[in-house]
């Protein structure tokens, strides 16, 4: 009786063992709809999404990140395509006192983010697997490693 509860054991943890493997397919379909409402191509194409937050209350310090680069199936995606999702601010509507989205003309090196192989604490490069079909680079900043340029938080609203 000992074994059969063994394998049953064994069976159950193998049948129901979660899949490490992230599932993009709801990403994927979000950005198809926003690219098949007109958002393609647009004015952006080589721009940037900045997504800023106050660390402190008199407007000092920031952090945040800069994503461009975007691709979807290998094809150049405009950062409005993902800016238009909950993920990338939900077109501005998570906007805040204290946090700010917004879409710049500039890419992220050209608002003061370092390049994503730069090896200082707080930049980093994002980019999923790429056998994903939607993929991105991501910059990031924070006052303490690699603080947010003026160009930075005026690109996203602050």
């Amino acid at each position: 009786m000992k074994k059969l509860y063994i394998i049953f054991l064994i069976a159950f943890q193998t049948f129901c063992a979660q899949s490490k493997a992230q599932n993009t397919d709801g990403m994927t379909a979000l950005l198809l709809n926003n690219a098949t409402n007109g958002a393609l191509s647009d004015k952006y194409n080589n721009g940037s999404l900045v997504h800023i937050k106050r660390a402190d209350l008199v407007n000092l310090s920031f952090t945040g990140e800069c994503y461009d680069s975007f691709t979807l199936v290998g094809i150049i995606v405009s950062p409005t395509n993902y800016y238009n999702t909950p993920q990338g601010g939900s077109g501005g509507l998570l906007n805040t006192d204290l946090e700010k989205w917004n879409l710049s003309l500039s890419n992220c090196s050209s608002l003061g983010f370092s390049p994503p192989n730069n090896t200082n604490f707080g930049t980093s490069s994002q980019r999923p697997n790429s056998d994903q079909t939607f993929t991105f680079k991501m910059y990031s900043c924070d006052p303490n490693n690699n603080p947010c340029s003026n160009n930075s938080i005026k690109a996203s609203g602050f």
